[in-house]
């Protein structure tokens, strides 16, 4: 009968594969046992992938919309922050310029104009706010500041007046360059509304106010109203002067009802974006518990296999150990 024998070299060869093998299982199922998921995916899933990719492109897309919802709802806060600055000055100062100003009060005069001129150019200020690189209300041209600054435009509108000799004069001629289209319209260098933005699969957001919004318009003109008293307008007429100080207040306090509604739309678009990056947050945990699920390992069977393993291991260590203590005078 024929043996079969195994040299030394070959032992020693052998021994040290099983212990690297073991070794190696060893790490693996600690690394499962402490996070509690397969260090083998393919093995623990039979191959079978379909469902873990399917899960993981969902993640992958809901990690998509995080990002632009995370964008959109920082334009419409800061969108809606400089629409209530705009609110709010206005509204002070219609209240002030309603209170009236007799025409044997020209330092009164000169005063609400130049604060009229001071919330002016700071409301233009609000309408060219930008966030990194995109400017808010310049709609789709998002690197062009809409208006120009709240002095240019002054600059402007004092040489549409200039012909005026009454305050209904100011105010048609106002409301002519307001409403022309080569007047506001053409000094503001935006372009339409932002493009619907997509927050989750069938679900947009809206953010299209921009500059040219008859609300803001409007309020701009019944700013410019007042902010022209400080240019010097119908300086020969106190009355004049008197009588604009009350068209501006009246227009501006005309114009809160629309921006009321405009910043009530703005506002609808924050809680619509809120509400959907919410909803977002809520999948992506659900389908990250769902792929844990999958690959999630039976702590009580791999700590078996652990302590298996360990013995195993301890075994080897002990039969290598004596293995290298054997020599010809022992044998003898």
């Amino acid at each position: 009968m024929s043996s079969l024998s195994v040299g030394d070299m070959a032992q020693s060869f052998n021994l040290t594969r099983s212990g690297a093998a073991m070794k190696a299982s060893l790490q693996r199922l600690s690394n499962e046992l402490v996070s509690g998921l397969t260090d083998d995916a393919a093995a623990h899933l039979s191959g079978d992938f379909g469902p873990l990719a399917g899960i993981q492109a969902s993640l992958a897309r809901l990690e998509g919309y995080k990002s632009v919802t995370t964008e959109a709802g920082l334009y419409a806060e800061t969108m809606q922050t400089a629409l209530g600055r705009i609110v709010e000055m206005s509204g002070d100062l219609s209240r002030v310029l309603l209170s009236g100003a007799s025409p044997g009060a020209p330092a009164q005069i000169a005063a609400l104009g130049a604060e009229a001129a001071q919330k002016f150019e700071s409301a233009i200020g609000a309408l060219n706010t930008r966030v990194g690189d995109r400017n808010l209300f310049s709609g789709q041209a998002a690197t062009t500041t809409p208006l120009p600054s709240g002095a240019e435009l002054l600059d402007t509108l004092q040489t549409v007046v200039a012909g005026a000799t009454s305050a209904a004069d100011v105010q048609t001629a106002l409301d002519d360059w307001f409403s022309a289209s080569a007047g506001y319209a053409a000094t503001y260098k935006g372009d339409d509304g932002l493009v619907a933005l997509p927050l989750a699969p069938g679900d947009v957001a809206r953010l299209d106010i921009t500059a040219l919004d008859p609300a803001i318009r409007d309020t701009l003109k019944g700013l410019a109203m007042a902010a022209l008293l400080d240019r010097g307008v119908l300086t020969d007429s106190p009355q004049g002067r008197s009588d604009l100080v009350r068209r501006s207040g009246e227009a501006l306090l005309s114009a809160q009802t629309g921006m009321s509604a405009t910043t009530a739309r703005l506002g609808s678009a924050q809680a619509h974006i809120d509400q959907a990056a919410q909803q977002n947050s809520a999948e992506s945990s659900a389908l990250s518990i769902a792929a844990s699920d999958l690959l999630a390992i039976d702590g009580y069977e791999v700590a078996s296999q652990l302590q298996q393993t360990q013995v195993q291991l301890e075994i080897l260590y002990t039969l290598t150990s004596r293995l290298s203590r054997l020599n010809l005078v022992n044998f003898l």
